[in-house]
């Protein structure tokens, strides 16, 4: 396996593991994933977060990281960063 291949396979399992765990919030939440996506992405949240953080996040369950997105949200909300 090629490195240009290794690195997109590695990119694919980063957006996969943000679009579960976004999927999966918007749910826990009751809001449409699209509107959760930006409320993401205006506090950093999928980029510094999940892309940033794969290699920790992915060891552990879509549950948990769900639960790890939502904290995130609502900790940058309340603190207006």
């Amino acid at each position: 396996m090629t490195a240009e291949c290794i690195s997109q396979d590695l990119d694919y399992r980063k957006m996969h593991l943000a679009v579960a765990a976004i999927e999966n919030a918007a749910i826990k939440l009751g809001t449409d994933s699209s509107e959760l996506f930006v409320r993401l992405q205006k506090y950093g949240i999928v980029k510094n977060g999940l892309l940033e953080f794969y290699d920790e996040l992915h060891t552990q369950s879509l549950d948990w990281v769900t639960d790890f997105v939502i904290e995130s949200l609502r900790n940058r909300e309340a603190q207006g960063i």
